[in-house]
């Protein structure tokens, strides 16, 4: 591969010292004969890189549209469709039922189609060379804050319809440049902690992220008076490098367990909350983190449990209400260390209302670290509502130490470009970076390709049932088996 390097190289060369332009037949002859995937995958940053995909891959959308269809909850959401060469490319957005103050505007759907009217000449009547590119003209339609001023952003033309927009010319790039979409994520991601490009094997699939009992907004008993969990999320994580077995073991502890709560709490009042984890009427958050030990413990399975507080949501007037006991941030603190140490919890999200950098901070210095025996081991305070997907608030979070991973949600910020500078900024401080679906999900996979292709620490997807979470966890397996088939290729 060294020799198709130093050619690009020397064209390159030859380019800038204005001897020959760099022949766009030479580029085309270097595809064409590159076969391998990792090769492939490599030539793509090499062209990129040189800046020959300028000559070659400029591209004409020669049809769009966009339509209203619903999610997992009955809601109405968009999905876009980009016509090019005459195949077409979709792309579903998602919506969350609990929000950060801070994400991107969310258009009503009818009204986003009415705008996309507006739009939609000045999208044909283009030429787009690369994602940003694309991404940064349809922020330029908007017209309204950018996510670097650390307000919500898009509100003319809503996220959720750029969003649409932006994924779905994205899988008309990856299927331009003949990869898969997580290989064309990780060609433009442009940072170190990316994978190497020689490699497609991941050196750390992301570790799923079980949410099997649901309380809070997501319970199927919100609003109602069995909504005794003031937690959003009990969750389960595997210890396990292969996603294939993970998600093997998510499943039988979720069977297990829909078992437990039944003999426990009668089957006539267990319910799924929105993204497919249990709701069932428990006493307290304690008692659903309690019984998720002990059944870890008796099958003595290589899962440790995490948390979703989505504090924001129980903060009221200054304090923290926690079944029906008021609580202060140094208070709550003390709480979540012990639940922490008593069930070795390994993460815990949004621990505190969604402007509090300072509580965040201190629990993050007060968490007992295990990095030293295993940096898988340690312990996450994840940011969510606090930093939005946002680049301006996850750089106020880092310079206050308020974290050390934060969860990425595709639609908080609007574009794919936007999302992949916030992830930069995370790797570039050492931060992890959890890819993350929305309570009103549809079947779009996009981020199980995104969790990839950024080498992403983990992914949430919801629990391990119901269409639209088992959609993101199929295409992961199918990215596993891509990586396992280019793996043995490039043994050959």
């Amino acid at each position: 591969m060294w020799q198709t390097e130093e050619i690009l190289s020397r064209a390159q060369l030859h380019f800038q010292a204005e001897i020959i332009p760099i022949p766009v037949l030479l580029a085309v002859m270097l595809a064409q004969a590159v076969r391998r995937p990792a090769q492939q995958v490599r030539l793509a940053q090499l062209f990129r890189k040189f800046g020959l995909y300028q000559s070659f891959s400029k591209m004409k959308i020669s049809a769009l549209n966009l339509e209203i269809i619903f999610d997992s909850r009955g809601e109405q959401t968009l999905e876009a469709k980009i016509q090019s060469g005459g195949q077409i490319f979709k792309s579903s957005v998602p919506s969350g039922k609990s929000k950060g103050t801070h994400e991107a505007f969310v258009l009503e759907p009818k009204k986003a189609v009415e705008k996309f009217g507006e739009i939609r000449n000045e999208i044909l009547g283009k030429d787009f060379k690369t994602q940003k590119e694309f991404d940064n003209f349809l922020i330029s339609l908007d017209g309204t804050h950018s996510a670097s001023s650390g307000q919500a952003p898009k509100r003319n033309l809503g996220g959720n319809l750029i969003l649409a927009l932006s994924l779905a010319f994205a899988r008309l790039k990856a299927k331009e440049n003949n990869l898969e979409l997580f290989q064309y994520i990780r060609t433009i991601c442009d940072k170190p902690a990316c994978l190497p490009a020689e490699r497609l094997v991941t050196s750390q699939f992301p570790h799923p992220i079980f949410n099997v009992i649901n309380g809070g907004a997501h319970s199927g008993f919100a609003g109602t008076k069995s909504a005794s969990l003031e937690f959003q999320e009990f969750q389960i994580i595997p210890e396990i490098d292969d996603f294939a077995i993970a998600l093997s073991l998510g499943k039988e502890f979720y069977g297990k367990l829909q078992k437990i709560l039944e003999e426990k709490f009668g089957k006539e009042n267990i319910s799924l909350g929105d993204e497919a984890g249990f709701s069932a009427p428990f006493k307290n958050n304690e008692e659903a983190i309690e019984i998720l030990a002990e059944l870890i413990n008796k099958n003595n399975y290589p899962l440790s449990i995490g948390l979703d507080a989505a504090a924001t949501n129980f903060f009221k007037d200054g304090f923290y209400e926690i079944d029906g006991k008021k609580y202060s941030a140094e208070e709550l603190r003390g709480y979540y260390l012990n639940l922490v140490e008593r069930y070795d919890i390994l993460s815990v999200e949004d621990p505190f209302y969604e402007e509090a950098f300072g509580d965040f901070a201190e629990l993050t210095k007060d968490l007992p670290s295990q990095s030293a025996a295993k940096e898988d081991k340690e312990k996450l305070i994840i940011t969510d509502d606090l930093t939005t997907t946002n680049p301006q608030r996850l750089k106020i979070a880092i310079e206050k130490k308020s974290g050390n991973a934060i969860l990425v949600k595709l639609n908080q910020i609007g574009t794919l470009s936007e999302t992949l500078e916030v992830i930069r900024i995370a790797y570039k401080n050492n931060w992890k970076a959890v890819v993350s679906h929305r309570s009103g999900e549809t079947m779009d996979d996009f981020i199980a390709d995104l969790a990839v292709g950024v080498d992403a620490w983990g992914i949430k997807a919801g629990a391990p049932a119901k269409p639209e979470r088992l959609a993101k966890y199929n295409r992961l397996l199918e990215i596993q088996n891509v990586n396992i088939k280019n793996q043995n290729d490039n043994l050959k």
